[in-house]
């Protein structure tokens, strides 16, 4: 404890703001003012590249396309291809919410990617994410088509 309190003084000392004066013959002069500043301890995080935001927006996109062109073939006649979505292009509130929390997950996952210093994977799983969706997409837009 006897430690502790000249460390903590001469802290205080040391990381508090004074101002120096030195005696002149005629007058005092101000030589200094000293003050510390404390530099961050890690560098800004890096912008995100504007393709990561337009990722976000184009995944959403196709999955509304993708959403609209399931639930208008179904409806039409045609069969729902992908077993994990089985029975729910019957049910629009339930496929919707499916349609919303996979793009939530797959943003979400790229947003944690970034933020924990994994930039180029963060951008591999949108552009991953947003292919798989266009492929997807470009096959419903052949079935309604009739082709």
């Amino acid at each position: 404890m006897k430690r502790v309190i000249p460390v903590l003084i001469l802290t205080v000392l040391l990381v508090s703001p004074t101002k120096v004066f030195a005696a002149d013959a005629d007058a005092r002069v101000v030589i200094a003012s000293v003050s510390t500043t404390t530099a961050p301890l890690t560098a800004p995080p890096p912008t995100r590249p504007q393709a990561l935001p337009a990722l976000y927006a184009g995944l959403a996109g196709l999955q509304a396309y993708d959403g609209y062109a399931t639930l208008r073939g179904v409806h039409n006649g045609a069969s729902e291809m992908n077993p994990l979505v089985g029975g729910l292009a019957t049910q629009p509130a339930a496929f919707w919410s499916l349609k919303a929390a996979s793009t939530a997950v797959s943003i979400y996952l790229a947003e944690q990617y970034w933020r924990e210093g994994h930039r180029t994977k963060a951008v591999v799983t949108m552009v991953a994410a947003n292919a798989l969706m266009a492929a997807v997409a470009g096959r419903n837009s052949q079935i309604l088509a009739g082709r």
